[in-house]
């Protein structure tokens, strides 16, 4: 069910609004640390823990075919990933099929040269990570397509609750831009800080 969907659902059988819309914001991650994720396999890119990418910043995005929202941003992640690569910003898309289910390397790669994405690329076949980091803490969550952006010290620095976002100037995706918006500021802000020793390889 999309996000204002289930807001207005929530809404309608007399729980709070907030309690709807704090399910899907995932703010109270906000500042803990990233779980280790266990991929089944990477698909493209090298095969690399959480704790290797200590001292870069990790924007980690879940996405599958036949999802409007994905379609829409991956392109976006592609862009962010190019312009910021010298930056240490890596920019990984977990696929995560629907069903879960067997999926080839080849398929999976084909799918995402479709949407434009050439990033580093890990197979969340039987959501395993995806649980760890979003579902398990509230199997009421209604979105899979969810993005988190981890500092330095692989801490979580931003959440996006899933759907989409983009730049924008259509009103009718006015909350896309502003999401966006907000990605923009706080990757910018991640991305000055410098490593603490303790980080550096």
């Amino acid at each position: 069910m999309p996000w204002a969907a289930c807001v207005l659902a929530m809404t309608l059988a007399g729980f709070p609004l907030a309690t709807a819309a704090d399910r899907e914001s995932g703010t109270e991650l906000i500042g803990r640390p990233a779980p280790e994720w266990t991929f089944t396999r990477w698909v493209g890119g090298p095969e690399r823990s959480l704790a290797e990418y200590r001292g870069q910043v990790v924007l980690l995005r879940w996405w599958t075919e036949g999802c409007h929202f994905c379609e829409v941003t991956l392109p976006v992640l592609e862009s962010l990933r190019v312009t910021h690569a010298a930056n240490d910003l890596v920019v990984i898309g977990a696929f995560h099929p629907k069903p879960p289910r067997n999926v080839s390397d080849r398929h999976v790669l084909r799918t995402a040269k479709r949407l434009g994405f050439s990033g580093p690329i890990a197979l969340d076949r039987d959501w395993q990570t995806l649980g760890r980091y979003w579902l398990d803490a509230d199997p009421e969550r209604s979105w899979t397509s969810v993005s988190f952006l981890i500092d330095r010290e692989g801490l979580i620095r931003w959440v996006h609750g899933g759907g989409e976002y983009h730049p924008t100037s259509d009103p009718r995706h006015h909350r896309c831009d502003v999401q966006y918006r907000e990605l923009e500021k706080i990757l910018a802000t991640v991305l000055a800080e410098k490593p603490q020793a303790s980080s550096l390889r």
